[in-house]
């Protein structure tokens, strides 16, 4: 072979073993998954996932910063590849076209939330039926709420692009008597203590859900999502994963 055509493969080569030395990521404040760091900058993210995402990096030798965004504005930036990896993500076809998924890393459900004064049970979708109901979307929740409520009449479907304003509204009673929201559990709890907000009842539960981390398929191929899988496996083996998790209070999906 020609010495230039020796070159040339060998360069090629060089370039397919070339592995990133920094993976970006965004999340949303989302309480007790993800949140503001309370010792570094508004936009600087700490949390469970954050320390996931951290130890799996630490493993790879790779730096991972991550910034704490909108939700909109962080899924825009990674469906464009504009950063390379987004958290927390539930399974959904959408989810599975814009991003290589891990396995669920994190077990919760979602719980419908009422007035305590309203006295609102809630055992299946159809008692939802007339009701105003204020959920945080676009996002994971408000695709199954959707899923849940197909089939349910005379409902009126109020997205939020915030939580924890959700639940001050709800107890302000600003979503009418009928009014009702669908909250993740574990947000809904610490922002109940943390807001102390009195009047607001978990009236029921929707469904269980399960959350992971999802890598851009416009920013990261299959060989860098396979490392950085590996090492998020290697350090499951381990118990670490777990021990993040059961530390702020969550249960591993594995």
């Amino acid at each position: 072979m020609p010495t230039r055509w020796i070159a040339i493969v060998a360069g090629l080569t060089l370039m397919g073993n070339c592995q990133a030395d920094e993976l970006r990521f965004v999340t949303e404040d989302f309480p007790p998954f993800t949140y503001a760091s309370a010792t570094a900058t508004a936009d600087r993210a700490a949390g469970p996932f954050v320390e996931i995402v951290e130890a799996v990096c630490a493993r790879m030798g790779v730096d991972c910063p991550v910034q704490l965004l909108p939700w909109r504005r962080a899924l825009a930036l990674a469906e464009m590849g504009e950063v390379d990896g987004i958290f927390t993500v539930i399974r959904s076809p959408e989810r599975e076209r814009a991003f290589h998924l891990t396995r669920m890393l994190v077990t919760s459900r979602y719980g419908v939330y009422a007035r305590s004064s309203s006295r609102f049970v809630f055992h299946r979708p159809q008692d939802l039926a007339g009701r105003s109901v204020a959920v945080y979307g676009p996002s994971g929740t408000s695709f199954v709420l959707g899923q849940h409520l197909a089939e349910v009449s005379d409902v009126t479907l109020i997205l939020k692009a915030d939580n924890r304003r959700l639940l001050r509204m709800l107890e302000a009673g600003r979503f009418g008597e009928q009014g009702v929201a669908v909250v993740n559990q574990d947000v809904a709890w610490h922002l109940i203590d943390q807001e102390r907000l009195l009047d607001i009842h978990e009236a029921g539960e929707l469904q269980a859900v399960s959350y992971a981390i999802g890598l851009s398929r416009a920013a990261v191929s299959e060989a860098e999502f396979a490392r950085f899988n590996d090492a998020l496996e290697v350090l499951i083996d381990e118990g670490s994963i777990a021990t993040i998790l059961r530390h702020h209070g969550l249960e591993p999906a594995f």
